[in-house]
């Protein structure tokens, strides 16, 4: 059975800021794509190389999947994807409407700690009424009351603005419920968290992050990564480096070689 992006889906996303696509994946493709994560997982531990984070060591993060697996490569084209992000990203232009903007793995072994109550669209308030980053969260293990599956606060993609302090303690924030090969949607001012895994068992993930092309067309008009010679970026100024940002966007293990394959 194929996955289909629905009306309903379509009107869930719309109202609540979120929505559940189901059957993305089959058992056995969610159990050889896991099973690549915890691989490349386990690689980057070794290669002193990976992202661990919150204070007890209980998360870890894989960045630059793309780079890391044919697989990751295929399933971030797979028609339902790229179908939901024409929708959500539509408008009247003859350009690319939307850009990856990050593809990574997402790791809470058990006693990881909740994070902040935050949004995913780096923009001044008050927030644009129009959509500028879209996510999907690709569900490897199931999401459950107590892994610290992600939590959020329905419709407040709506605010136009981002969560204070005072709003780290509220008490209405729903948990995302979700079998293996699922992937939700989420608007990028949706406001959410990843929760606390309470659980005895890992809690993994793929987050594949989404942003509307004008953002990357506005700040990168000229793609400064690819046409600078290397003679230049190695001569360059601490300022004209800070302005031209070509550290930008690396993170712990991005550039970590995966072993070669027999």
């Amino acid at each position: 059975m194929v996955a289909k992006f629905t009306e309903q889906h379509k009107k869930d996303f719309e109202e609540s800021g979120y929505c559940v696509l189901e059957d993305v994946l089959t058992e056995s493709e969610t159990k050889y794509v896991r099973n690549k994560v915890m691989e490349i997982a386990q690689y980057e531990l070794d290669m002193d190389s990976a992202h661990i984070y919150d204070d007890h060591g209980a998360a870890q993060r894989i960045w630059n999947l793309i780079n890391k697996d044919e697989v990751f490569r295929d399933l971030i084209q797979l028609p339902i994807i790229l179908e939901s992000m024409d929708w959500i990203f539509d408008r009247d232009t003859s350009h690319q409407k939307y850009y990856l903007s990050s593809f990574q793995a997402h790791i809470l072994h058990p006693g990881a700690q909740k994070m902040k109550l935050h949004i995913d669209t780096p923009f001044p308030e008050p927030l644009p009424e129009w959509i500028v980053k879209a996510n999907t969260i690709w569900v490897l293990d199931e999401f459950t009351n107590n892994n610290g599956s992600t939590e959020f606060l329905s419709g407040s993609h709506k605010f136009r603005h981002k969560p204070k302090e005072a709003d780290q303690s509220r008490q209405d924030l729903s948990v995302a419920i979700a079998p293996i090969g699922s992937v939700l949607l989420t608007h990028g001012a949706l406001w959410h968290r990843g929760g606390e895994n309470r659980s005895t068992s890992d809690r993994t993930c793929l987050l594949g992050s989404f942003a509307a092309s004008y953002a990357r067309e506005i700040a990168n008009e000229e793609n400064y990564s690819l046409v600078l010679d290397d003679t230049v970026l190695a001569q360059a100024s601490d300022n004209l480096r800070a302005i031209l940002g070509p550290e930008h966007g690396i993170r712990p293990g991005s550039q970590t070689p995966m072993p070669k394959t027999k």
